[in-house]
């Protein structure tokens, strides 16, 4: 049953599974950039009341909208990061294909659950938008925690950036739903805020992933700012601006430990085949 499991994790890939990936991947990610472009200049002419993607954002003003600026720059960053990952598909070395293989179908999903969170979200439909994203947080986090030893350009293009997005749009679009815009619903959010933060360290933590760590101190700031813009005697840009702080943190640390050679407390990692030619000679002496 494995070999019709489009989700299962190989060592190689059939040709025609190959073939399928590097159509539908592109693809995928195309409609993803000319939808969102389109829908950012655009709003749908279909509904009455739609409005254009970061139109509906400052119509509906909440404790976790994030600014329009930063979180454009984090998506034209993701978006740029993702060709890599189609070239990685299309690359010589077979392990680094099968790699990239291995997520492409979590990848292909995302494009599609961003393409219909695009259509509900400037349609008005936030409920249904927040099913999608769970869906969405779904397919992520399996993604996340199945593919742990991937190249570093494909674990962000195709699993850590989407997934951080996800992480903070749903508590977005969420807060959207519920029409969080009064005081109690601020209430609310600044604790919420730190469900954010835990869910991430548990992550950057556990799987020591700085890269992850980065894509939601990058959010986080675009968090912040917005919050700070909205209302400047609030603490839900303050508490952002900790969250924001305490991931930089974190990850600066976790990059440093693991390009030095380190473990989390900071001890030089040595690794079997080394220690082995380390004993060698102690061994030749003894003989």
């Amino acid at each position: 049953m494995a070999n019709y499991n489009p989700f299962a994790r190989r060592e190689t890939h059939n040709i025609h599974a190959l073939n399928t990936y590097r159509v539908l991947v592109p693809l995928t990610w195309a409609l993803v950039v000319i939808v969102g472009i389109y829908y950012s200049i655009h709003s749908p002419d279909d509904t009455k009341h739609s409005k254009k993607i970061w139109k509906q954002a400052k119509k509906h003003n909440t404790p976790f909208t994030q600014n329009k600026t930063t979180t454009e720059i984090y998506w034209v960053l993701l978006l740029l990061s993702q060709l890599s990952y189609v070239w990685h598909l299309f690359h010589k070395e077979a392990a680094i294909v099968a790699a990239a293989a291995n997520v492409a179908t979590h990848f292909i999903l995302n494009n599609l659950f961003v393409l219909a969170w695009i259509s509900l979200w400037t349609r008005n439909h936030f409920w249904g938008a927040e099913v999608i994203l769970m869906a969405h947080f779904i397919n992520q986090s399996i993604a996340y925690w199945r593919h742990a030893k991937l190249p570093d350009f494909v674990h962000l293009s195709a699993v850590a950036g989407p997934y951080a997005w996800t992480i903070f749009a749903l508590f977005w679009n969420g807060a959207v739903a519920v029409h969080s815009h009064n005081l109690p619903g601020r209430i609310v959010a600044n604790i919420f805020i730190w469900a954010i933060l835990f869910v991430g360290l548990f992550h950057i933590t556990v799987r020591d992933d700085y890269i992850l760590g980065y894509c939601l101190s990058f959010l986080s700031l675009s968090l912040a700012i917005q919050q700070f813009s909205i209302k400047i005697i609030a603490l839900q840009w303050i508490f952002a601006f900790v969250v924001f702080g305490v991931f930089t943190v974190v990850s600066l640390y976790i990059s440093t430990t693991k390009y030095t050679g380190r473990d989390s407390l900071f001890r030089r990692v040595v690794h079997p085949e080394s220690s082995d030619r380390e004993r060698q000679p102690l061994l030749n002496e003894g003989v």
